[in-house]
């Protein structure tokens, strides 16, 4: 699997390239007024508004610290649709192919569908399953985040 990988806390998590629909810089963002603090905010984004995820706060792990190498991570939600939701995450620099088979059960953190730990060399590696963790954070965000049904 060809992943993107990036950091969230003191984790190292890996994401399939085809989930990713765009990698941007983090940008300044609008303020969610009543939301979950696990929504950074929101932004427009080539015409459309789009909610971002700060997988930080989402972890428990603060906020998304501004480095440089922060970057909001793009993906389609619902899938097979023109809408987006941003995920900002740290060290997203990294592009590669990973040699590890991909669990056919999602394990990891259940409350939050940030996906199993798996070997890397000598190393872990989270691996993130967008579909999974968006469709359990779409009830939890009061109508900011869709609900993974097409119309």
């Amino acid at each position: 699997m060809l992943a993107l990988l990036f950091q969230v806390g003191s984790d190292r998590v890996a994401v399939d390239v085809r989930r990713v629909r765009e990698v941007v810089p983090r940008v300044r963002l609008n303020e969610v007024l009543g939301g979950p603090g696990w929504v950074a905010g929101r932004f427009v984004y080539r015409g459309r508004v789009v909610p971002v995820v700060d997988l930080h706060a989402l972890m428990g792990a603060g906020t998304c610290p501004p480095h440089l190498s922060s970057r909001i991570i793009l993906c389609p939600w619902p899938v097979n649709s023109d809408a987006l939701v941003g995920l900002l995450a740290t060290q997203v620099a990294d592009i590669r192919q990973l040699e590890i088979p991909m669990p056919t059960t999602p394990g990891g953190d259940a409350d939050t569908g940030l996906g199993p730990v798996v070997p890397d060399g000598p190393d872990l590696l989270r691996l993130l399953h967008p579909d999974r963790l968006l469709a359990t954070l779409s009830a939890r965000s009061g109508g900011l985040i869709p609900s993974g049904e097409v119309a």
